[in-house]
């Protein structure tokens, strides 16, 4: 991961600002693709699908204004695109079919409300959504937006076929953005991508006008106005399950996504910080409200932009908004919708590509950081090998069409499986744990701090942390207890840190008396004690001595 040149409230440049822009909206432009399906599943004529497609633009840059507010709880803040998310687009089909435009309209507004409710519920929602699973949703957003970057490469995602031309643009296009990102100066790595689409973009011009016919590539082009509305907003009841499942799984990929952006910034990150999450999904429950409203294929977070800022090292919320209003922008100007996909979808495929392979990083970093113990590498495991599987399941099952729609989104049967798996293995899992201790087994502390943080997939320094500072009292424990007896300890874990709380029967310890380390007087065990826990304090009673020791997780 590159080092971070423009921090989150920095104010780089205008135009370090409107060419990262320029780059976060140019990545994200493959995801118009969605907005277009949903508009022929409803038998849209090619005028009424741009400016669909228009009105989807300026949905993503409202959605992306909202995010980066950040100010009265809504809005992380963070430089984070709004996206026309792949998530809706089963049930927003399966709708469009039957109801047409007005039926996805109605039912992305009921989708962004439900998902606004969802946000208020963080906090009691946050055992559930545990952090390894917010990583394992980081690391296979990561491998879905590569495969879909590949596939577009070939001409074989959902752009339809790609001819030789296009594929050999899009191999451009990805070579120089790695050689820019690898070998190029500072101010050119930070602008890989918009400098390799537009040597693709080149590429592909050339050779149309050298081999093949430019003018065939660009015929669909039309400069027509937006209108609003498209259509009068239905609520088909039929439908309202997938879109809720659709909401549900937006809200936890929003969760993911955020907690990448608090990763990216922060280099001493340790642990979710959900008040700005809670702002964060209500903005992009927002956003999709807003997207209903406009009568297009709800909005969610991007996680090909948290790749890309990863990847050039800016993230600065002024970028955030310079590409919301680039889209608004974009979306109103006559022509812009079809001039965008004139572009070869193997070259922002490229794009795709390189982005999702800083994503998969964040979430492999996000897991390693956690201890997991069988139960956990259950959920981990399960998640991530029933996404591979789920495209080949709709083959052999027989479902109704509601579980035919969720099938088709593999993120989100992943999603609802490591939900579901996590929420039956944690049953049996208290918060605090408890253990009898006899002096003879002088690594027994340590190791059952260990086993614990597994259960509760605790973060490793906080558990190494914990570790050492029982190492410690073990080696002081022969001066301080009474001989013949045994000690107690009881470990209480929290998202915040974990209480160590220490009792014996027999002298109490000094915390602040001088250190000797040329003695064998045990003060040095003590300040190590210190050293390893952010808060203690003894307290005694009729002989009966008493250790609270806090590690802070934060």
């Amino acid at each position: 991961m590159s080092s971070i040149t423009y921090a989150v409230d920095a104010v780089p440049p205008r135009r370090i600002t409107w060419l990262n822009a320029l780059q976060h909206i140019s990545l994200s432009a493959v995801t118009l693709i969605f907005p277009r399906i949903v508009a022929e599943a409803a038998g849209a004529d090619p005028e009424t699908i741009t400016r669909y497609v228009s009105l989807a633009m300026v949905a993503m840059g409202t959605a992306t204004l909202i995010q980066a507010f950040g100010r009265r709880g809504i809005g992380s803040g963070c430089l984070l695109l709004g996206h026309c998310t792949i998530l809706y687009v089963p049930f927003a089909v399966a709708a469009a079919q039957s109801g047409g435009l007005g039926a996805v309209a109605g039912l992305t507004i009921v989708a962004g409300l439900t998902e606004m409710a969802l946000s208020r519920c963080i906090r009691p929602l946050r055992a559930w959504i545990s952090p390894e699973i917010i990583g394992v949703v980081i690391t296979l957003l990561g491998i879905m937006l590569g495969v879909l970057g590949l596939k577009l490469m070939i001409g074989a995602g959902p752009g339809g076929a790609a001819g030789p031309l296009e594929m050999a643009a899009a191999a451009i296009a990805l070579a120089t953005i790695i050689a820019a990102a690898i070998w190029g100066t500072p101010g050119l790595r930070s602008l890989a991508v918009l400098v390799g689409v537009a040597a693709g973009c080149a590429a592909w011009v050339v050779l149309e006008i050298a081999i093949g016919d430019i003018g065939a590539a660009t015929r669909d082009v039309a400069f027509v106005l937006p209108v609003w509305p498209l259509a009068t907003p239905s609520f088909p009841l039929q439908f309202l399950p997938g879109f809720l499942i659709g909401a549900l799984a937006c809200f936890i990929r929003a969760i993911a996504d955020l907690t990448a952006c608090q990763q990216l910034a922060d280099p001493n990150w340790k642990a979710p910080d959900f008040r700005n999450i809670r702002a964060g999904t209500l903005a992009d429950g927002m956003g999709t409200v807003v997207a209903g409203i406009a009568g297009v294929l709800g909005s969610n977070t991007y996680s090909g932009s948290v790749g890309l800022a990863a990847a050039n090292g800016v993230i600065a919320r002024r970028v955030g908004i310079a590409a919301g209003i680039g889209w608004i922008v974009l979306g109103l100007t006559p022509g812009a919708a079809s001039l965008l996909y004139a572009i070869p979808a193997g070259i922002l495929g490229a794009a795709c590509f390189y982005s999702a392979t800083f994503t998969i990083k964040m979430g492999i970093g996000m897991l390693a950081q956690r201890l997991v113990d069988a139960r956990r590498t259950l959920v981990i495991g399960s998640a991530i090998v029933i996404s591979v599987l789920t495209p080949d399941l709709r083959g052999h099952l027989d479902l109704p069409p509601l579980g035919m729609q969720v099938l088709n989104s593999p993120l989100a049967v992943a999603m609802i499986a490591a939900l579901a798996l996590n929420a039956m293995l944690r049953l049996g899992i208290p918060r605090d744990a408890s253990l009898r201790w006899r002096l003879d087994d002088a690594g027994a502390l340590k190791d059952f701090a260990e086993t614990q943080g597994r259960a509760w997939a605790a973060r490793v320094d906080l558990i190494r942390r914990a570790g050492n500072f029982l190492e410690e009292f073990a080696a002081l424990a022969p001066r301080v207890v009474m001989r013949g007896s045994d000690a107690g300890l009881e470990l209480r874990y929290d998202e915040t840190g974990l209480q160590i709380e220490l009792s014996w029967q027999g002298e109490p310890l000094t915390l602040d008396g001088p250190v000797n380390t040329d003695a064998d007087d045990g003060t040095l065990q003590i300040a190590l004690m210190r050293h390893w826990a952010d808060e203690i304090s003894l307290s005694s009673d009729d002989g009966r001595q008493t250790l609270t020791a806090y590690v802070d997780d934060r």
